[in-house]
């Protein structure tokens, strides 16, 4: 019995090891609503891609077919979670769709090992989805934060949901609760400002200043 258990150990020890080990670096973006990480994500993507000849994606979609393939469900079926609406934060946020019900307990299962996955083959910006906490112990990985004044958010807000300003803050306000109750599922013990090696103001940067800068830092890091 005590070879197996000495056994069971030294396997739990390098399947720990090798979870934590990255075939390419991981930049994940995560950001308050009315934050451009998109188009950040891709502007980076576009600059590592021309100056290192490496070919890197970014994820955001992806992740979703990636989680309701592991749970045998149409990714359709998820698109209501990843919206962080309320009803998609507790268990049985599918409870009217019984033909393919799972717990979420089971849906953050399947996003945190899209999530690794994804992230364990590197080369790759993901986009929220609680990449920062997921990928906080693997190598070679920079954790950015997209912020931006309350006021400055709001108009983008209002711009871009065709909202008046009271029923855009609630929505803003709600979101970013919601979003950052999402990311926290997986941090654990850690603080949600621990998570994050950077945070951006994107109302005094540009979008490409943004993407050059973490460009830069990845050179001196050495990591692309």
């Amino acid at each position: 019995m005590s070879i197996i258990i000495s056994k069971y150990a030294r396997d739990r020890i390098l399947e720990k090891q090798k979870q934590k080990q990255a075939f390419g670096t991981v930049v994940t973006i995560s950001r308050q609503l009315g934050c451009p990480a998109k188009p950040i994500a891709r502007e980076l993507v576009g600059l590592i891609n021309e100056k290192t000849k490496e070919k890197w994606t970014c994820v955001s979609k992806e992740i979703l077919q990636e989680s309701a393939s592991k749970l045998g469900i149409p990714s359709s079926e998820l698109r209501y979670f990843f919206k962080y609406n309320e009803q998609g934060i507790i268990d049985g946020m599918l409870t009217t769709i019984s033909k393919f019900y799972v717990s979420d307990m089971k849906i953050y299962k399947a996003v945190e090992i899209a999530i690794r996955s994804i992230g364990q083959n590197g080369k790759v910006v993901i986009i929220g989805r609680g990449g920062a906490a997921i990928c906080r112990d693997l190598k070679n990985t920079l954790h950015i934060r997209l912020t931006a004044p309350t006021d400055w958010r709001l108009r983008k807000v209002m711009e871009t949901h065709n909202l008046k300003e009271n029923a855009a803050l609630k929505f803003m306000k709600d979101y970013d609760r919601k979003r950052i109750h999402f990311m926290m599922q997986f941090a654990k013990n850690i603080k949600q400002e621990s998570l994050f090696d950077i945070t951006y103001n994107c109302a005094a940067l540009k979008k490409k200043e943004i993407a050059y800068s973490i460009f830069s830092i990845l050179k001196k890091k050495k990591t692309i």
